[in-house]
C-alpha cells in the first residue's frame, strides 16, 4: 500500500524545502498553504497522514487538525512546528489531535524517518483480525461517556476544574470507581473527595484513571491483582526513573504510560477467561518462557498487539498507545516516543523483580543505551525506594 501524505504550511520556502527533500520518497507527497486548501484537498483525494504547521492565518494548524479529526478520524495527523510551541504540541498530542510532531528547522533525514515511523506504527496498528476480534466481542469494557466528556472538556480553554468535578459526580458508580483507584497504595492519597483527588492527581491522570476502573475491575482473582500490583507500581517507576534520569518533572503525555503498558494482558482475560490463567501458570512455572512467544501460539497474537490496537481504537495518546505496543522491545519503537518507551520497559522489569514473580521479562541493554545509564546506577538508585505493593 503507497501512504499519501499531505503538507500544509503557509510558508511556500517550507513547502519547497520539504518537495526537495522528499523528491525520491517511497510515499506520495502533496502540498497546499492554508487550513482551507487542506480541506478541500481531503474532500477530494486520498489521504494517509496530514502534516499541518500550527502558525497560520485565517485557520491556525490546531483548528485545522481539530476539524481533520472531526471530518477523517483515520488520518494519522503530525504537527510541524517550531520549538517555542512545545507547550501547545505536547497539549495537542495529549488529547490526540496530532500523533507525532516534527521541528522546525528539521535535521537531515528526520522528516522522511519520522514519517516512515508512523507508516509502520500505523501498519501494526490495523490489523485486521485483531480489529474484528474486539469489535465483536461483547466481553471486553467500553468507556464511559464520561471518559469522552473529560477529554472535550480539557481540550477546551475556557473550561474550569469545577467543570470536570461536577461531570464526575453526577455518576456515583463512576465516582466511587475512581476514589476506589485513588485510594489504593500507589497513589498516596486518601480521600472521599474527587475534588482533592483531581487536585492532586492532575486532569491528565484522571482519565487514565477513568480508563483503569473501568477495565480492571480489581477482583478477588489472583492474576487479575497481581497484574493490577505489577500495572501500577510500573508506573510508579516510570516516573521516578523517567526524573532520576531527566532531572526533571515527567511531561504529561507521559505520566500514565506505565498504567496502562499492560492493558493487553487485561484484554485477554475478558475475552479468553480461564484460557489466559492457564497460560500465565505455564508462564509462572516456566520463567525462561518469553510471555509474547506463548500468546501468538495461543491466540495468534500479543498483549503488546491487542493492548496498543485498543488504545488506538479508545483514542489514547500515541505515546501511550507506542508503549503498550514496544515496551518489550524499546529498540524496536518510534525516536518519537523512544524515551518514555525504554523508562517503561525498565519499570515493567523493575516491577516485576519488586513483585518478586516468575514474570519478570528481560531486560535489554539497548535501553540503558539509549537512556545513557548504567544498569548499576538505576539499581542504586531504586536501592533505598520503597515501593508499596
Amino acid at each position: 500500500m503507497e501512504y499519501s501524505v499531505l503538507f500544509v504550511d503557509d510558508d511556500k520556502s517550507i513547502l519547497k524545502s520539504i518537495r526537495r527533500e522528499l523528491m525520491d520518497a517511497d510515499f506520495e507527497t502533496s502540498f497546499v498553504e492554508s487550513g482551507e486548501e487542506a480541506l478541500k484537498f481531503l474532500q477530494d483525494n486520498k489521504v494517509d497522514i496530514i502534516v499541518s504547521d500550527m502558525m497560520m492565518p485565517n485557520m491556525d494548524g490546531s483548528e485545522l487538525l481539530k476539524r481533520v479529526k472531526g471530518l477523517y478520524p483515520d488520518v494519522v495527523k503530525v504537527v510541524l512546528s517550531g520549538y517555542a510551541d512545545q507547550k501547545m504540541i505536547f497539549k495537542l498530542i495529549n488529547s490526540n489531535l496530532a500523533k507525532a510532531f516534527i521541528n522546525k528547522p528539521w535535521k537531515e533525514n528526520e522528516l522522511t524517518e519520522t514519517i516512515h515511523d508512523i507508516i509502520e506504527i500505523n501498519e501494526k496498528l490495523n490489523n485486521v483480525d485483531i480489529k474484528e476480534m474486539i469489535n465483536s466481542s461483547n466481553k471486553l469494557p467500553t468507556l464511559s461517556t464520561i471518559h469522552t466528556e473529560i477529554s472535550l472538556l480539557i481540550e477546551d480553554e475556557s473550561s474550569e476544574v469545577d467543570d470536570i468535578i461536577k461531570l464526575i459526580n453526577t455518576d456515583q458508580v463512576i465516582a466511587s470507581k475512581i476514589l476506589r483507584v485513588v485510594n489504593s497504595a500507589f497513589y498516596g492519597v486518601k480521600t472521599a473527595s474527587i475534588k482533592t483527588a483531581v487536585l492532586n492527581l492532575g486532569l491528565t491522570y484522571l482519565k487514565a484513571i477513568i480508563i483503569t476502573s473501568q477495565v480492571f475491575d480489581l477482583s478477588n482473582d489472583f492474576y487479575e491483582n497481581l497484574l493490577w500490583k505489577h500495572s501500577s507500581l510500573t508506573n510508579k517507576l516510570t516516573i521516578s526513573i523517567y526524573e532520576y534520569i531527566y532531572k526533571k518533572k515527567i511531561p504529561d503525555i507521559y505520566a500514565t504510560a506505565g498504567l496502562l503498558h499492560d492493558i493487553g494482558k487485561v484484554v485477554l482475560f475478558k475475552i479468553f477467561e480461564g484460557k489466559y490463567n492457564k497460560a500465565l501458570l505455564i508462564k509462572e512455572d516456566n520463567p525462561e518462557i518469553i510471555l509474547s512467544i506463548s500468546e501468538k501460539n495461543t491466540f495468534n497474537f500479543s498483549h503488546e498487539e491487542i493492548g496498543s490496537i485498543l488504545l488506538n481504537y479508545w483514542d489514547l495518546p500515541a505515546s501511550i498507545v507506542e508503549v503498550a505496543l514496544n515496551h518489550h522491545n524499546p529498540e524496536k519503537s518510534s525516536k518519537q516516543f523512544k524515551d518514555i518507551v525504554c523508562v517503561v520497559h525498565l519499570a515493567d522489569y523493575y516491577s516485576w523483580k519488586n513483585l518478586n514473580t516468575n514474570f519478570r521479562a528481560e531486560v535489554k541493554e539497548e535501553a540503558f543505551n539509549y537512556l545513557e545509564v548504567t544498569e548499576n546506577e538505576i539499581n542504586e538508585f531504586l536501592k533505598n525506594k520503597i515501593f508499596e505493593v
